[in-house]
């Protein structure tokens, strides 16, 4: 199986607007992708949002990534924001704080570290 996780800081109110337009029509093309075994996004600090997606191996999300609304919605992310990505092969799922713990470690992060740890647990999240 394979992980992905990303995290995305939205730079403006007008932003937000564009990104969550992008990310509804981005999810709703996840949870129809072929090899999807499980999406969620959440909301670990204000204005930024992440994803953490499983897949049945990286070439279903390599697909996923580069076709539709997600392709249109990474060419249209630099009057967004800015983000950060990662992936890896597991036999297990993993939950967020574990995939955010991970991506932080290899890309760094995208908020000040004196954001209190215990905000990730009080986020909100969807998956399916």
């Amino acid at each position: 199986m394979y992980v992905s996780v990303t995290s995305f800081l939205v730079k403006s109110p007008w932003a937000n607007l564009f990104f969550q337009m992008h990310a509804m029509t981005s999810f709703m093309q996840a949870r129809k992708s072929k090899g999807i075994l499980k999406s969620e996004t959440f909301s670990p600090f204000r204005r930024v949002y992440s994803t953490l997606t499983h897949w049945e191996s990286k070439e279903d999300m390599i697909r996923f990534r580069n076709s539709g609304a997600h392709l249109k919605a990474m060419k249209a992310s630099i009057k967004m924001g800015h983000g950060i990505t990662t992936g890896w092969e597991t036999d297990t799922y993993v939950n967020r704080e574990y995939a955010l713990e991970r991506l932080h470690s290899e890309k760094g992060s995208l908020i000040s570290e004196n954001v209190p740890k215990g905000r990730l647990a009080a986020s909100r999240s969807k998956s399916i």
